[in-house]
């Protein structure tokens, strides 16, 4: 059976990979914190480390191994960062919980937990049951480096600054769009004056047939790209898919950009658009879009279906 790895910067999403078949009974060489029931063990113990506690985060690497000793899940082969490592926020869940064990820990130190996966599920995941493949009782075992720590106040400015950052980059992507369009247009010799929202139709073509209107049925062809001409999509997914269906209507799901620009095209019609950011995916941008971004579309109405009455 495989499991799918989510690349996710917490320990439970990552934990959630490690637990199909682990079993564990108690084992002389692990000792137990008194204060939370942690079974533990050290392979090294630092000098000088900043010491872990909850309410912190802590980045670790983690290698977790079934009963067998059987290598299940690595950190620095999956799921984590380019460093092999992710972030884990030190929050109690349940007493003997990995994050009270880290809490154990200093930077520096190496150490491998052995975590209840009962109360790993039902507690920390909140599952309403065990998954078939983990026994009632069982353990999952750990082994932890903790690479670095910062306490609560200190993650929190961390996020603030962030947080800056991403809105003085912003900013200056809105400050720079304009300037873009502008030099984009000169750079071209094109002199189309954009519409009164600002949309461009640098081009128009093709042997225009009936207008669309409202609630006809239309198919379209289109190639979208970034001002350096970078492709990024196109309607063409192989013979007999190369447009892409939709019904015509100025209420659409779509950019706004696409919708004003349908709403003056026949079918059979050609054209090239330049859709500022505030026609397209603006200031939230999308999965492969920046935010800010002024984009540009070919667009041909293959087919319209008008609408019945």
């Amino acid at each position: 059976m495989k499991y799918n790895m989510f690349k996710l910067g917490t320990y439970a999403a990552a934990a959630a990979l490690l637990l199909a078949g682990c079993k564990g009974g108690p084992s002389s060489d692990f000792s137990t914190d008194q204060a939370s029931g942690v079974q533990y063990r050290f392979f090294k113990q630092a000098t000088g480390g900043t010491k872990a506690e909850l309410g912190g985060v802590a980045r670790v690497t983690m290698i977790g191994k079934n009963s067998k000793d059987s290598i299940i899940y690595n950190s620095t082969k999956q799921g984590g960062d380019s460093l092999g490592t992710f972030r884990i926020p030190l929050k109690k869940s349940f007493n003997g919980c990995l994050e009270q064990g880290i809490a154990l820990m200093s930077v520096g130190d190496s150490a491998e937990f052995k975590i209840n996966a009962d109360s790993l599920y039902l507690v920390t995941f909140r599952m309403h049951k065990l998954p078939p493949f983990v026994a009632a009782g069982s353990a999952i075992r750990f082994s932890i480096k903790l690479v670095s720590f910062e306490t609560e106040k200190q993650a929190a400015d961390e996020r603030q600054q962030m947080m800056a950052k991403r809105m003085a980059d912003m900013q200056t992507r809105k400050a720079a769009e304009p300037a873009a369009i502008a030099k984009y247009l000169a750079d071209n010799k094109i002199t189309a004056k954009p519409t009164e929202d600002s949309l461009f139709f640098l081009m128009r073509g093709g042997k225009p047939g009936k207008a669309i209107k409202d609630g006809d049925s239309i198919y379209v062809k289109y190639t979208l790209m970034m001002l350096d001409n970078t492709v990024l999509e196109t309607s063409d997914h192989g013979p007999g898919h190369d447009s892409f269906p939709l019904q015509y209507s100025k209420n659409m799901s779509l950019i706004k950009g696409w919708v004003e620009a349908l709403s003056t095209m026949h079918d059979g019609e050609k054209v090239r658009i330049l859709v500022p950011s505030s026609l397209a995916y603006g200031p939230q941008g999308s999965r492969t879009i920046m935010p800010y971004t002024p984009l540009i579309f070919d667009m041909e109405i293959t087919k319209l279906v008008p609408a019945k009455k």
